[in-house]
């Protein structure tokens, strides 16, 4: 199985506003965090959790996520397999601090699932 990395603008200026160093950090977390998900899981788990339950359309559950990549920060992501070709995809939508991520994860999850006319 392999994993996919998909990287949003939003995230991608969200993280260039950093520091250089703190973003070196972040992205090693990254990194570690994200080798779970190719082994279980259960270390992504730790880091991760919903704080709003959305009731998505036809019994589909969110895939969306917020995980702690360091003392200050959060992102939003979404975990979506894909067995047909046997990947993993990581999509990285924001990085915000910490005291704001369960708003930004509510804000980004009711666009994504409003967009797909699933919410």
């Amino acid at each position: 199985m392999n994993l996919e990395f998909l990287i949003t603008e939003s995230f991608d200026n969200d993280i260039k506003r950093l520091p250089e160093a703190q973003q070196n950090r972040i992205k090693d977390e990254i990194n570690h965090v994200s080798g779970s998900l190719l082994n279980g899981r259960s270390f992504f788990m730790e880091k991760a959790s919903m704080p709003y339950i959305f009731n998505l359309k036809g019994g589909l559950d969110s895939s969306l996520y917020v995980v702690k990549v360091d003392e200050d920060k959060k992102m939003v992501v979404a975990v979506d397999d894909d067995p047909v070709f046997d990947k993993v995809s990581l999509t990285m939508y924001r990085l915000v601090d910490g005291n704001d991520a369960d708003q930004v994860y509510k804000e980004v999850g009711e666009q994504l699932y409003k967009s797909v006319g699933v919410l």
